[in-house]
């Protein structure tokens, strides 16, 4: 080769064949720190860019939540002119105080601490907070702890063509590791806080329910202890009749079918014992399993005709059921967690940032390792998005189907709440009038006997008379008493649909499980 040829190539740098640790140490720390260079260029680079992308993702591709709108009446179709406008909120009015039996308001009060279904509900509003807690995590790096040991026994030189001999080398560092979708974290985080505010609204849902069959279990018990002992009053004034009457068939005074009338009712009522017997049994259980006890009997409380019947029920306009029942704040919610759902599957398609960077120690002795001044920081940075995902279109359409049935299921939900309180509305208003006119009923008939007794003292009626009224009388209370458990039952029902005391005493008060188990511990 010429001189001429030779100057026309160019010349390389001496040391650009050689491996690393044959560089000087200078220029080993020049390629390094030109690297870093580099490399931190890169990374404010890329944060605000796909940063950028993102954030605009979330206008263009996750749709922003709006309520659904829903057209409440102006007034309930049905009028109940017992009802008063309380000044109370609904779901913190404890209305079955007004009934002023302190027995039920202690049963109500300690079932809403022990009752197992209340506890597990409890428990979801944790879970979906855990849940929430764990996303809003994926802000901070992850942060990895690792340790290794290279071992080469030679290493050829290039240059001589030799062995050389090579030390092994410790190392131990940490590896921070940052992995992150700022459009599915955003989305993520809008569907968890949606999950508890279902969770809540579930956890509202189950107080409400065990208000409600508390204090319809305890007036039902209340009720059939009164009606047992009107029912047992009947069957021995029948028993009587039938003992008179069968002495007077005997004697000729009254034919065989009046008297085998008189005993067909006195079968009738001695049939009914047993089974109000029963009834106060399955009341009496019903209660103690929502006390999460045993079963047993229960103390009695208030009388049951004593109970007021009027001036319990607080109405409120129709616009406000929307905002006391749980179940139409649970559908809302799961329609906006469904609205991000759509959010979290579009997210996808959208830039994940990936940044490491390990640091740590080296040395090539262990003993050495960790005061050895020799440490190393290596950082890398990229990001990855799908350009082919025909799978992930199926993902998106799911979860519009979903926000579509949301969206019904909202709708019907708020449909049915109005037609509910409507109905209540109206059941209350004439179970309360019917009971009205069987009270009524029932005082004349009593004023009726009383009247008839002095008469028979006096010895202008036979006392038949005055049996047959006491039988009368008997079947008017029980009557009266099973339409007051009607119209009490309506208002249990009226409150249970308006959303009416679950904001009593609510706390999230847990329980000590007994098997080892700390709830609320780390691990």
């Amino acid at each position: 080769m010429t001189d001429a040829v030779a100057n026309r190539i160019p010349k390389k740098d001496a040391t650009a064949w050689r491996p690393s640790w044959l560089l000087p140490r200078a220029s080993v720390m020049t390629q390094r720190l030109s690297s870093r260079n580099t490399g931190w260029r890169l990374l404010q680079w890329m944060i605000p860019v796909f940063g950028f992308l993102s954030l605009t993702g979330c206008a263009l591709f996750g749709p922003d939540y709006e309520s659904p709108k829903t057209e409440a009446p102006d007034q309930w179709t049905s009028k109940d002119r017992y009802a008063r406008i309380g000044g109370t909120p609904l779901p913190e009015m404890a209305w079955w105080q007004k009934l002023g039996d302190p027995v039920l308001d202690d049963l109500v009060k300690r079932t809403l601490i022990n009752n197992n279904n209340v506890q597990a509900a409890i428990g979801n509003v944790f879970k979906a907070r855990a849940i929430l807690e764990q996303i809003q995590m994926r802000w901070v790096p992850k942060v990895d702890a690792g340790a290794g040991f290279i071992s080469t026994d030679h290493e050829i030189n290039q240059i001589t063509n030799s062995s050389l001999p090579y030390a092994g080398s410790f190392t131990a560092g940490f590896i921070p590791n940052y992995e992150l979708n700022i459009l599915q974290q955003l989305r993520s985080l809008e569907q968890a806080e949606a999950n508890i505010d279902v969770t809540m609204a579930a956890k509202n849902a189950v107080r409400l329910a065990v208000i409600s069959q508390v204090v319809g279990s305890y007036l039902g018990l209340q009720e059939e202890r009164y009606r047992l002992e009107l029912q047992r009053n009947l069957v021995d004034a029948l028993d009587e009749i039938v003992q008179k009457y069968t002495t007077a068939h005997l004697e000729g005074l009254i034919s065989a079918y009046v008297l085998r009338e008189y005993q067909l009712q006195l079968a009738n009522a001695q049939a009914n014992v047993p089974v109000i017997e029963y009834n106060i049994v399955r009341f009496a259980n019903t209660l103690h399993a929502l006390l999460n006890e045993n079963p047993g009997p229960v103390k009695p409380g208030r009388p049951f005709m004593e109970m007021p019947y009027k001036g319990i029920i607080s109405a409120n306009v129709p616009s406000s059921v929307l905002k006391n029942r749980p179940d139409v704040l649970a559908a809302e919610q799961n329609v906006r967690q469904s609205n991000a759902g759509i959010g979290v599957q579009t997210s996808f398609f959208f830039p994940t940032i990936n940044l490491t960077g390990p640091v740590g120690q080296g040395s090539t002795s262990l003993s050495n390792l960790f005061n050895s001044p020799t440490s190393y920081w290596q950082y890398s940075g990229g990001f990855q998005m799908p350009i082919v995902n025909l799978g992930q279109f199926g993902a998106i359409k799911s979860a519009k189907a979903q926000y579509y049935s949301d969206f019904y299921n909202y709708q019907q939900t708020v449909r049915d709440a109005f037609a509910s309180v409507d109905t209540d509305l109206s059941a209350h208003q004439k179970y309360t009038d019917s009971l009205d006119q069987m009270l009524m009923f029932f005082e004349t008939t009593s004023q009726r006997l009383d009247n008839e007794a002095v008469r028979h003292q006096e010895g202008l009626v036979p006392y038949p008379s005055v049996l047959n009224l006491r039988v009368t009388k008997d079947q008017a209370g029980i009557q009266t008493a099973q339409t007051k458990y009607n119209q009490m039952m309506s208002i249990v029902r009226l409150y249970q649909d308006l959303g009416g005391g679950y904001a009593v005493n609510n706390n999230e008060d847990v329980h000590d499980l007994g098997d080892g188990h700390r709830f609320g511990d780390l691990f």
